[in-house]
């Protein structure tokens, strides 16, 4: 499985949607080994209310090298809400949620990361 890194966080419709996030140690850019017991769960806030429109359990994908999976299904990616631009300025994508990690690990401790932009196309 090969891993790239976009600019834009974008969930498809009509297709379930695989993301995977590396957990860093503390003031380094090294991977964090997890632990079975180190929780991760995800919630796709929409921009504007802060109203939870998904809640989501990550998995650990590889725990050696600080992996972890997020997968937002077909039926939950089609309710979600995309936002697009006018037709003079050719429709482009506006985002419309945002993505909250509420982690619990181990080896950082408690912490949260955030992705204040994110995209439903």
């Amino acid at each position: 499985m090969s891993y790239c890194s976009v600019n834009k966080f974008t969930i498809t419709r009509g297709v379930d949607n695989t993301f995977v996030f590396v957990i860093k140690e503390d003031g380094t850019t090294l991977p964090l080994a997890l632990q079975p017991s180190d929780t991760f769960v995800a919630y796709l806030k929409e921009l504007g209310t802060d109203t939870t429109a998904l809640t989501k359990s990550l998995s650990i994908e590889d725990a050696n090298n600080g992996k972890v999976k997020l997968v937002v299904t077909e039926a939950e990616a089609n309710l979600l809400v995309p936002r697009k631009g006018t037709e003079v300025d050719r429709y482009y994508v506006k985002p419309s949620y945002k993505l909250v990690i509420d982690c619990s690990t181990a080896g950082n401790g408690d912490f949260i990361a955030k992705v204040n932009e994110v995209y439903v196309d």
